[in-house]
C-alpha cells in the first residue's frame, strides 16, 4: 500500500455513458459502482460520489492510440478531466485503458454471462472501469511505484 488513505474512483469515460468503479478504503480491490449517463448531471453525480464515499483520488482511463499518441477520443477525455478536476477537489490522473473494453467482454463471457446480458452496454462500461481501476491499484501497491506516472 502507498500509505494513502481514502478510496479511489475509477472512470471509463464514454460519449454516451461513463462506467464508474470504486476501490475499498485500503485501495486493494476495485468494485463496480454504476454506469452513468453522460449528460448535464454527470459532474454533479460524480461530485456526490466523491463526497459520499470518501474518495481521495480519481483515475480516468485514457484511450491512447496504437502508436501511443492521443487521438480525438483522448482529447475528449482530457476536456472531461479538466471539467471534472474543477469540480471535485481531489487529484485526477489518467491510466492507460487499452483493451479494457475487450477484457470486460471477455470477463463476462468467461464468467458464464449469457450473450444477451453481455450485450448490455452498461455492464461492459462498469466492468471496464473496474478493470482499469484494479490495474491501477495493483500498480500503486507495488513497492517503488508512484501514482501519476502515466499522466
Amino acid at each position: 500500500m502507498t500509505g494513502a488513505a481514502g478510496r479511489v474512483l475509477g472512470i471509463d469515460y464514454g460519449s454516451r455513458r461513463v462506467g464508474v468503479a470504486l476501490s475499498d478504503p485500503l485501495r486493494i480491490l476495485a468494485g463496480p459502482l454504476a454506469a452513468l449517463e453522460n449528460d448535464a448531471s454527470l459532474l454533479d453525480e460524480l461530485s456526490a460520489v466523491v463526497r459520499e464515499q470518501g474518495v481521495t483520488r480519481i483515475v480516468v482511463g485514457m484511450p491512447y492510440a496504437a502508436d501511443g499518441g492521443k487521438g480525438r477520443k483522448a482529447l475528449e477525455v482530457e476536456a472531461f478531466i479538466r471539467r471534472l478536476s474543477g469540480r471535485v477537489g481531489v487529484p485526477v490522473e489518467t491510466w492507460d485503458e487499452s483493451y479494457t473494453t475487450v477484457e470486460a467482454h471477455r470477463a463476462h463471457r468467461d464468467g458464464g454471462m449469457k450473450k444477451k446480458q453481455r450485450r448490455q452496454k452498461e455492464r461492459v462500461d462498469v466492468m471496464a472501469a473496474r478493470l482499469l481501476l484494479q490495474e491501477y491499484l495493483e500498480h500503486i501497491g507495488r513497492p517503488g511505484s508512484h501514482p501519476g506516472i502515466n499522466d
